[in-house]
């Protein structure tokens, strides 16, 4: 290679790595975000049902109140699709699909919606932009410097389809740190964050682990649903949320162990939630051993305690930690009951072995 050619190679290596990327400023990120929205709405259609963007809204401004970036131009709007998805454009322009908002119930829909929040406050679309336009400066300066100043049309192009490739998912790293974020407008805004495994739960069966219809969405990039939804049963536990606690009680004799019956029906719905199906059969075995708890049982059984004043959220938080619970499929029964000590106790009895 002729030395000159060499010099013209390291000098654009060095830009390459010395050039600051370019930042995008809050006025550029709306504008970008807008310019998408609305090429969005005029691929998809918006919805214009009165209940469902007045129940967008109200979930959405709700979650917004523990929200990083105030200042920004919030507008949640549903979109004429019927699969399940969401998406977030730079700015904040929210969006879910219809199928979402007819398929998921309020507590699930807070966690989508909080979780296009998060990449939002997060900027997770305009730092790939930032590093986009960094590479982009970078490969202009080679592609310049190995043709002698002349950039041709087929470099022009490799360097369009490195931006596209670049900017067209976002990373894990984005989507973990997005459901993170999620549950945190959750709980701070007095949604129970184990409805996230629920919106999880729905989202792994409806997509089929596919590839959705469009790019940049809830659904647009690994970790697949169900990973998520294995890491989300840890994320619940390491996200504080203080409920209703159960009410304080006193010790009672072994004979009367009282039934919590409320937290027993929300500990039912959580294990639902994580993708277990109830049992009557085994509601009633659960119950039996909760009465007597010297009695032996042909199911796999979990038992956990805790202190009456940490209420159900105590409970649960240890029942997330199970490594049996942490594959969806199983058939369970549960009753929470106060025990000897004064303490709410949980029975989880199991079926052994997995669904097919």
């Amino acid at each position: 290679m002729p030395r000159n050619t060499v010099i013209r190679l390291t000098l654009a290596l060095v830009l390459l790595f010395t050039l600051p990327s370019y930042a995008i400023s809050t006025e550029e990120e709306i504008q970008l975000g807008a310019q998408a929205a609305q090429q969005f709405e005029a691929q998809h259609g918006v919805v214009t049902d009165t209940a469902l963007n007045e129940r967008i809204n109200r979930i959405g401004h709700r979650l917004l109140q523990n929200a990083e970036r105030k200042n920004l131009p919030w507008r949640f709007r549903i979109i004429n699709v019927d699969q399940f998805n969401a998406a977030a454009f730079p700015g904040g322009f929210i969006y879910a699909t219809r199928g979402l908002m007819n398929g998921l119930n309020d507590e699930e829909l807070a966690f989508v919606i909080g979780h296009e929040i998060g990449h939002v406050d997060k900027r997770h679309s305009i730092k790939q932009l930032e590093s986009a336009q960094l590479r982009r400066l970078g490969l202009i300066a080679i592609a310049a410097g190995a043709t002698r100043g002349n950039v041709n049309d087929g470099v022009g192009t490799l360097v369009q389809l490195t931006d596209a490739v670049i900017g067209s998912q976002r990373s894990q790293g984005d989507e973990s740190e997005s459901d993170r974020y999620g549950m945190q407008l959750m709980a701070a805004g007095n949604y129970d964050p184990a409805f996230a495994l629920g919106a999880l739960r729905k989202l792994s069966q409806a997509s089929g682990g596919g590839t959705p219809g469009f790019l940049n969405t809830l659904l647009g990039s690994h970790p697949l649903p169900q990973d998520r939804l294995n890491q989300g049963a840890a994320l619940v536990t390491s996200v504080p949320f203080n409920p209703t606690p159960l009410p304080p009680v006193n010790s009672r004799a072994d004979t009367t162990r009282p039934f919590f019956e409320s937290a027993t029906s929300a500990l039912g719905l959580t294990l639902h939630l994580m993708g277990h199906d109830e049992s009557p059969q085994l509601n009633s075995e659960a119950r039996r051993l909760a009465a007597n708890p010297a009695l032996s049982s042909p199911y796999q059984v979990i038992r956990v305690s805790g202190p009456a004043e940490d209420g159900l959220i105590g409970l649960e938080s240890q029942l997330l930690r199970k490594t049996e619970l942490s594959q969806p499929g199983r058939d369970f029964g549960a009753a929470v009951v106060e025990n000897v000590q004064g303490e709410v106790e949980a029975y989880v009895v199991l079926r052994k072995g997995q669904k097919s």
